[in-house]
């Protein structure tokens, strides 16, 4: 294949994780260079990630740590600028694939020029992709019984039933193949966002440019879910804080939510945290037992 696929890993100290990866990958001919991005780590991160440097394999180090869009943006920046890359598979520390894996999202890209975006299911879990929801089945998602038990934001099993490959709104961003020119055409990642929201906010950016993005249903991954992520963040609500205030600014920017029903969606919020506590209490006690 013609194309140039550069694998960008974005590192919060959690350097174990992120080696594991690059040891796993380090030899695929599909990739042709791996950038590691450590995000101003507050631990020894960096010190451990510089010894896996080579020529096939760039450590670089942020000058902040400005959260999940602004690490992976330097990655992007690099693969473009100094790698010429045409595609970069944005890869969490904490998911597995395989060689094959990337082929087959190259072969996507191939058959939908518009594609902007393609990606591949969990094979640990059942959420594939999600829906362009309206504002309030977005605020609803906040919760646990809408999101996990009802998953109104995900499409019906029905949707990719026999099917080799299907265009969806967003994709989880654990694992994704980007189009480098699109993704630079629409600024990357929204670096106003610390952490999550990145996938629904790739989904309006690219929609808005006419672009796609596609799922691919003949390959899948694994992904461990929160291994990174909780290094630092121990807590469930600790999280669910910092999504809340994620999606207000998501509310405000991209779906044009006016003052009163940020109001309402508050007092949802306030509901939600409660939600998130209790469901760290639980989690506590059973540990202890």
């Amino acid at each position: 294949m013609n194309e140039k696929v550069v694998c960008v890993i974005l590192n919060y100290n959690d350097a174990q994780t992120t080696i594991s990866l690059v040891e796993h990958i380090q030899y695929f001919d599909s990739l042709a260079h791996i950038v590691v991005v450590d995000n101003k780590s507050t631990d020894e991160s960096y010190e451990k990630l510089k010894q896996y440097g080579s020529s096939k394999i760039t450590i670089l180090q942020s000058q902040k740590n400005g959260g999940y869009g602004y690490g992976n943006n330097v990655g992007i920046q690099y693969a473009k600028q100094k790698l010429n890359a045409d595609y970069v598979l944005v890869a969490n520390p904490d998911v597995i694939f395989e060689n094959n894996f990337i082929c087959a999202l190259l072969e996507t890209f191939k058959q939908h020029p518009n594609a902007a975006v393609v990606s591949a299911p969990q094979s640990n879990s059942t959420d594939k992709a999600w829906k362009n929801v309206g504002v309030l089945k977005t605020v609803l998602a906040t919760s646990l019984f809408f999101e996990i038990w009802l998953k109104i934001r995900c499409y019906p099993a029905s949707y990719f039933k026999n099917k080799k490959e299907v265009q969806v709104f967003a994709v989880p961003g654990s694992l994704l193949l980007v189009d480098v020119e699109k993704m630079m055409s629409v600024g990357g990642y929204d670096e106003d966002f610390f952490l999550y929201y990145e996938e629904p906010i790739l989904g309006e950016k690219f929609a808005s440019k006419g672009y796609e993005t596609w799922l691919n249903l003949k390959t899948n991954y694994i992904h461990n879910h929160h291994v990174s992520i909780r290094k630092t963040y121990k807590r469930w609500s600790e999280q669910h804080k910092i999504l809340l205030n994620s999606l207000e600014q998501f509310l405000k920017k991209y779906k044009n939510v006016g003052k009163m029903k940020i109001c309402f969606s508050k007092i949802w919020f306030s509901y939600t945290r409660f939600e998130f506590y209790l469901y760290d209490l639980v989690q506590s006690i059973r540990t202890k037992w």
